[in-house]
């Protein structure tokens, strides 16, 4: 089902969904699905932004909010050749597979913390 975030809860990685096409019908908590693994993300969908959600059963008792999708109205940032992320205050990091270059910018200053080992070249982009 598709519907739109009407709160999120990212001390646990959940959201409650209102269905306009059920008479605004709202979920109950319902998980959402992230990648897993060794590199475990923590981006919860806001309230406002359309989701898609499965069900278990057909009392909407039990489900999961597999996240937000590209369509019409948005369009996805980058480039085919192209995978990271893409922040709403012009901040980026990603890997571009064509120049294989990492690129990064912040909007406003980058932390390190540990060491930074450097090999190759600096140059300065301006």
């Amino acid at each position: 089902m598709i519907g739109q975030v009407s709160t999120s809860d990212k001390t646990v990685g959940s959201v409650r969904v209102v269905f306009p096409d059920r008479d605004d019908l709202v979920s109950g908590e319902l998980p959402v699905i992230t990648s897993g693994g060794w590199g475990q993300e923590n981006a919860v969908p806001q309230p406002g932004e359309t989701v898609l959600c499965v069900f278990l059963d057909n009392s909407r008792s039990a489900g999961y909010c597999l996240g937000t999708y590209y369509g019409s109205e948005d369009k996805m940032p980058g480039t085919a050749d192209q995978r990271g992320i893409w922040f709403e205050d012009g901040s980026y990091v990603y890997y571009d597979r064509a120049t294989k270059t990492i690129n990064l910018k912040a909007a406003s200053s980058v932390q390190i913390d540990g060491n930074l080992n450097v090999t190759g070249k600096i140059t300065s982009g301006g």
